[in-house]
């Protein structure tokens, strides 16, 4: 692993919001954003891919999920809408953070996402119920460290608002996605 993006990381899980102002100082231009957000959709499509296979070849059942090119397209359009929506909830709340702030804030959290993904896949094949156990709390931390992000990003010095504009913002986001996977047809795919 890159130094740089190491270091990074481990500033993340010890001090999330230092790592955010970090994130924000770097200027990376809005190409470099997308292309970031595309590479961190790919590899977690790819390892949410293999997950499945792996649960399915453990287990013997076929969950009929392992669907790549779809959860691909929801991931993406979850990272836009989800920086969308939160852009629109702060502005609402007062908060300055600007689309593309909030998406590469989206956009690392979602390629840390990924190394924990790849090490619960590793754990799985050790204990399934202590990768079910690892997975909830990396989801609960993952909460903490998104809303110390949208903090930051906001320019709030209230973690209580933050959370706030989490919990309008899954609100708006359902309906945005549930908007979205109706344009792309997934009613008539039986879903």
């Amino acid at each position: 692993m890159n130094p740089l993006l190491k270091d990074l990381a481990l500033e993340t899980l010890r001090d999330p919001a230092s790592a955010a102002r970090r994130i924000l100082s770097m200027g990376l231009s809005s190409q470099a954003i997308w292309t970031g957000v595309a590479l961190v959709a790919v590899v977690n499509t790819l390892l949410y891919s293999l997950s499945i296979l792996q649960f399915e070849g453990m287990t013997g059942a076929q969950t009929g999920m392992n669907l790549p090119i779809l959860y691909l397209a929801l991931l993406s359009a979850a990272m836009v809408i989800g920086a969308l929506v939160l852009q629109w909830i702060g502005k609402m709340m007062g908060g300055t953070a600007e689309f593309l702030d909030l998406l590469v804030l989206l956009a690392w959290l979602q390629g840390l996402r990924a190394v924990a993904q790849a090490a619960l896949i590793a754990l799985m094949m050790v204990s399934t119920s202590l990768a079910n156990l690892a997975a909830l709390a990396l989801g609960l931390y993952g909460l903490w460290l998104m809303a110390q992000f949208v903090k930051t990003a906001q320019g709030w010095d209230s973690l209580g608002k933050a959370i706030m504009s989490l919990v309008l913002a899954g609100v708006g986001f359902v309906l945005a996605l549930s908007i979205f996977v109706l344009l792309i047809g997934a009613s008539s795919m039986g879903m």
